[in-house]
């Protein structure tokens, strides 16, 4: 905890830096300034490599902001980050800072952090290390998510399924339609736990700002949240399987879900479907089975039958 709060700090006072140096010479300065410039300031608690990915992360989030002010694409400028707007750290240098230990039970980090951390393993680790990153998540549960990188998948075994195409449709009134006429119900995971969250945000606004309560209460919030995340994810996943291991093609629409969720009388329950997240969970699964997803035009997908007048 010490070393998250600490990192914060040292993020908070490069921005502060690179807000100083636009104001003086209309320029920012790049991430191996930053390095160079904060060289030393971990202290006790950061690690080196930490400090370097501090100033990436931050020289990326200005490239982002600059590429998107090009674009006219409303990006804010990077903010003073929060205690409650930092939860993870990045460890460079896998193999030599941070490595998994012979037991796969213990994760060696720099000694500013400790040295050993008890992990469970829960999955076989596949391609080369590259980072691990440490989060926090609202559950008070810490994690460790080790980014490996991997080689591009040319050669796939033989496909075992036995249809070739199909289609599908997302939607609110069921979650998806494909061409056979199969549907899938719509969980609406966040609309189910509307009345638990109001219930629990009513707690955290009648406590005292500052409080032991407050943050107790606003924790409570952040699982609620926590839950209904995982919810979704573990019902997207379920759903995407069985379509992406038994069809060589999909077909779906190329929803522009930006421009969609405008429309504020639908807008928080297309935010709860979370068709972009479906729609690349499906992308991921149908690639790692060796077959494809085509995104097509949403445009005319839906007319009307000229003998019946059924919109088909």
């Amino acid at each position: 905890m010490h070393c998250l709060h600490e990192s914060r700090t040292i993020y908070n006072e490069m921005l502060e830096t690179v807000k100083q140096q636009y104001e003086d010479t209309g320029t920012f300065p790049g991430k191996y300034d930053l390095t160079s410039h904060f060289k030393g300031r971990g202290g006790e608690h950061v690690p080196a490599t930490t400090v370097q990915t501090l100033a990436d992360r931050l020289s990326k989030s200005l490239k982002r902001f600059l590429a998107c002010q090009a674009l006219t694409t409303r990006v804010g400028f990077p903010r003073f980050k929060g205690a409650n707007r930092w939860h993870s750290l990045q460890l460079r240098q896998y193999g030599k800072d941070c490595y998994l230990h012979e037991d796969k039970k213990h994760l060696i980090v720099p000694k500013k952090l400790g040295h050993f951390l008890k992990i469970k393993l829960h999955r076989r680790i596949e391609g080369k290390p590259k980072t691990v990153h440490l989060v926090l998540r609202a559950d008070g549960h810490w994690y460790a998510l080790i980014v490996c990188e991997t080689e591009p998948q040319t050669e796939h075994s033989p496909s075992t399924c036995t249809h070739a195409d199909i289609g599908i449709d997302v939607g609110l009134k069921s979650f998806l339609t494909d061409s056979e006429g199969k549907t899938v119900d719509n969980p609406r995971f966040y609309r189910t736990s509307q009345r638990t969250l109001r219930r629990k945000q009513r707690q955290l606004c009648r406590r005292k700002k500052g409080s032991h309560r407050r943050r107790k209460a606003a924790k409570n919030v952040a699982k609620t949240h926590l839950k209904i995340n995982r919810q979704r994810r573990d019902h997207h996943f379920k759903t995407a399987k069985p379509y992406a291991e038994g069809y060589q093609r999909i077909v779906v629409e190329d929803l522009q879900i930006t421009n969609m969720v405008k429309n504020h009388h639908l807008a928080k329950s297309i935010m709860d479907a979370s068709w972009g997240a479906f729609l690349d969970i499906l992308t991921a699964k149908a690639e790692n089975a060796g077959h494809g997803v085509i995104r097509v035009n949403p445009r005319f997908t839906s007319q009307k039958c000229h003998q019946c007048g059924e919109i088909v």
